[in-house]
């Protein structure tokens, strides 16, 4: 039996329910799976899953998980995917050391906090040392470390010996289009998060000077503000620049419904700034914008450069005039899609998770 545990993740996740559960279960592994997050069953005759309130806290939830399991002989692995659930590994490891513990980091942690605190520098740095700490008092209960990025920096986890892994958050093939349509409007979308970090300011101002030059250009926006205060302002100067019938923006939607939105736009936008995150982590949605067979238009970051160097359209990060003349560029390309053909070959050889999903069952050997 396999136990799987996450606490500030959807039930649904699409890393975590949709390639890695889905994945064992396709092995006919028995799971117990563990959610703090918004009720939706997922069992089945394979599955057990409990889901706990989202209100519950962290030290209950993972005192409920615990004693769930501490009496269950089947159990071979247990996987968290959060460092909060850390102090679960201490209790099952002086219970039985035989049980594998894996540890899905997902992304750095560090890097993360650099980028979205909004706290001094000093506190910063502080907290960062505190958390480190916390962290590095539970390593020596992890069996192996799961990371979704390759590293552009020194692994934090080395001096600790513990095997990592690196398991990137690739689209699933039955994700990746046939073929593509041709576009009578030039379409843009960003889908994620928005947020200055994000660049989303700066892909809102390049519209600006793209619809001087291309008035019927089109930009969707789909995804939730990270802070109200950051898409007032947005919408804001939205408005008050004319840009109301050139800029649509969705709320965030479930992953599932990404698919067919995507499908209809020409071009797929990524404006990161560089910052700790993005210089850091891959984002996902640059292998969602190849399989829906989008021409990309991306910030010059080594994460997204190491993935694809000659088939997409570079700007320079921070830089809206840059981002402005990327994208019409491709718009100016018309419907000619040179280089999404080559994405498309690259996601249906390389950069999809049937490919990469035996790295994963081998950590359950």
């Amino acid at each position: 039996m396999i136990v799987v545990v996450s606490c500030h993740h959807p039930t649904d996740d699409e890393r975590i329910y949709h390639k890695q559960i889905k994945t064992l279960l396709k092995k006919k592994f028995q799971i117990s799976y563990f959610t703090r997050s918004e009720y939706k069953n997922l069992s089945n005759n394979l599955i057990y899953h409990n889901n706990s309130d989202i209100d519950v806290d962290i030290d209950s939830f993972i005192n409920k998980v615990w004693d769930t399991i501490k009496n269950e002989q089947r159990i071979t692995h247990v996987q968290i995917h959060e460092t909060d659930l850390l102090p679960l590994f201490k209790r099952i490891k002086s219970n039985n050391k035989k049980i594998k513990t894996i540890y899905d980091v997902h992304e750095l942690r560090e890097p993360l906090y650099r980028t979205f605190s909004n706290r001094s520098n000093i506190i910063k740095q502080l907290s960062i040392y505190i958390r480190n700490k916390k962290e590095s008092k539970y390593l020596k209960y992890v069996d192996n470390i799961i990371l979704a990025n390759p590293l552009h920096s020194e692994n934090p986890y080395n001096k600790f010996g513990i095997p990592t892994t690196i398991i990137e958050n690739f689209v699933e093939k039955k994700h990746i289009v046939d073929s593509r349509n041709e576009f009578s409007k030039p379409s843009l979308i960003y889908h994620g998060h928005l947020g200055a970090y994000r660049g989303i300011s700066d892909l809102v101002k390049a519209m600006q000077i793209i619809l001087e030059n291309i008035p019927e250009a089109m930009l969707t926006l789909v995804g939730g503000f990270r802070r109200s205060e950051f898409g007032i302002k947005t919408i804001k100067y939205i408005e008050e620049n004319k840009m109301t019938n050139s800029i649509k923006i969705i709320d965030q939607i479930p992953h599932s419904e990404i698919w067919g939105i995507l499908k209809n736009h020409r071009i797929g936008v990524i404006p990161f700034r560089k910052n700790p995150f993005s210089m850091n982590c891959t984002p996902t949605k640059l292998f969602e914008m190849m399989a829906s067979g989008l021409e990309i238009v991306a910030t010059d970051l080594p994460p997204i450069k190491y993935f694809v160097k000659d088939t997409v359209y570079w700007a320079e990060p921070d830089n809206i005039t840059s981002l402005a003349n990327a994208i019409q560029k491709v718009i100016q390309a018309k419907n000619k899609l040179p280089y999404a053909k080559k994405n498309l070959s690259l996601v249906r050889k390389k950069y999809n998770w049937e490919n990469i999903e035996s790295r994963y069952l081998d950590l359950f050997e």
